[in-house]
């Protein structure tokens, strides 16, 4: 059936329109303006110079902002308190997005356990989540779920990775869309989790990284400096490589690599299959220029690559060889493979 759409439908239309408007109006009108005052600063942008009037609102933290901020919400939940149609409206969206199909992503094998993030509103946050099998028809086992874990919906799962055994998964989690992560370790079983918290793994500047050993009781993962270590401009920065032993006090892990690397250096972590060997890419900022690195089963960190070598990606495959994506005189790229006998008598 095909809806008419002539002029009386638009007629008709356009009244409803402004009987929704013309009240929000009105209720808009008698609200009190939250003053927002000039407060000018000039910056220079390549030799232009450019004033803000509101930069000072760029401050979030700051008590005069934090209070301007109350008040606007404080006017913001006040006009919508005032409209008559929000609550059916509020309704028909909850129904509407409570009929979608749950979404599944970031899926993962480990012995026979399917990882995955799933999400279904209402629920504000993906729940990690297990399968036993993709063929099986029960509904996945919760491993972690950030809404429980805070009813206020403000924790995020930044990223997760599960063990080689598939026993126990370490979770970046953070809070109020920081992606300032801690490391967390869930049993998978039992959704228990451990004692092992490690801070400073994850932040927006460069974001973080994870990779277990083969024996699924360590990992490697990436670090912030803490305070101390480093200027307080500089703690965001110069992200490094520890390791991490399941069950130890996080102030007995030891450094690895990474005090040399440049301020903005992106460093994710990988590892062959069987958790001897791992792969470091280093990202030199946004500028699409990687060194690559690689840690033995005596624990010894070897470089590979250069920032200026033209290699965008290492792989260690299950042969143990090296897999690399290479720009270097391949304007489409091309793939190349460095047997392990080469590379592993290579010296840094």
């Amino acid at each position: 059936m095909k809806l008419y759409q002539g002029p009386a439908f638009w007629s008709l239309l356009q009244l409803g329109v402004a009987a929704a408007i013309m009240p929000a109006r009105a209720i808009s009108a008698d609200l009190p303006v939250v003053d927002s005052p000039r407060q000018p600063v000039t910056n220079q942008y390549h030799g232009v110079s450019v004033t803000d009037d509101y930069q000072w609102l760029e401050n979030a933290g700051s008590p005069p902002v934090r209070e301007w901020t109350q008040k606007e919400n404080e006017r913001t939940r006040s006009f919508f308190s005032g409209l008559n149609y929000r609550e059916g409206i509020a309704k028909q969206l909850l129904t509407l997005r409570s009929e979608e199909s749950a979404r599944y992503s970031d899926l993962s094998e480990r012995h026979g356990r399917i990882f995955g993030l799933r999400f279904k509103p209402p629920a504000q946050q993906p729940v990690l989540v297990c399968f036993s099998s993709l063929e099986s028809t029960s509904p996945p086992q919760t491993v972690f779920d950030p809404n429980l874990y805070n009813t206020k919906g403000t924790t995020a799962i930044d990223w997760y990775v599960p063990s080689p055994d598939g026993a126990v998964v370490a979770v970046c989690l953070s809070e109020n869309g920081s992606e300032d992560g801690t490391l967390h370790v869930f049993d998978t079983s039992s959704g228990k989790e451990l004692d092992d918290r490690i801070p400073r793994v994850q932040y927006p500047t460069a974001g973080g990284s994870a990779a277990w050993t083969g024996d699924s009781k360590g990992l490697l993962y990436t670090r912030y400096p803490h305070t101390g270590e480093r200027p307080e401009a500089d703690l965001n920065f110069y992200q490094q490589v520890w390791f991490h032993r399941l069950g130890t006090p996080v102030t007995e892990d030891r450094y690895e690599i990474g005090k040399d690397f440049p301020r903005i250096a992106e460093v994710k972590l990988d590892s062959s299959e069987g958790g001897q060997w791992f792969a470091a890419t280093v990202a030199n900022g946004d500028g699409g220029d990687f060194a690559h690195f690689i840690r033995d089963t005596d624990g010894n960190w070897r470089q590979l690559t250069r920032f200026e070598d033209g290699i965008k990606g290492v792989e260690v495959g299950r042969d143990n060889a090296l897999y690399l994506v290479s720009r270097d005189k391949a304007a489409k790229s091309c793939a190349c493979r460095w047997p392990k006998p080469t590379w592993q008598k290579r010296s840094s």
